[in-house]
């Protein structure tokens, strides 16, 4: 299994945004004053560990690339609703494509979230 870990500025409140406007699920988080700041959303099966953007994982240098070159593929099962995962997180404001089934037979969208890109993915209209 592999997870990402994304260097946020306030990794509670992207952990907020993820959960509360685009329907993600929690999985866990730390106590903001563990001394080990960290959460996990998760969408479908795939997970993501939100991390701080302190200079040790961020360097300030990087802050303006920050996501340059990685983008986050998520894929749903088809018991999932990729519509109305699209609708939640286009009434947000981060999708950046509509969602159109791709030439390898999946229906998807582009957002960006946290200054990182993600591909979201369902079955296409075959059920593939």
């Amino acid at each position: 299994m592999l997870s990402v870990f994304l260097a946020c500025d306030d990794l509670y409140a992207a952990a907020r945004f993820f959960t509360g406007g685009l329907g993600w699920r929690l999985e866990f988080q730390t106590p903001p004053d563990s001394g080990d700041p960290l959460a996990c959303v998760s969408l479908g099966g795939a997970q993501v560990m939100l991390g701080t953007a302190e200079e040790r994982w961020l360097p300030a240098a990087s802050r303006l690339h920050r996501g340059a070159g990685v983008t986050v593929y998520v894929t749903l099962s088809a018991d999932e609703d990729i519509e109305g995962v699209w609708r939640r997180h286009d009434a947000a404001g981060v999708t950046t494509s509509e969602l159109t089934e791709r030439p390898w037979g999946v229906l998807a969208f582009d957002a960006e979230l946290e200054g990182y890109r993600f591909l979201i993915a369902g079955p296409g209209k075959s059920g593939e």
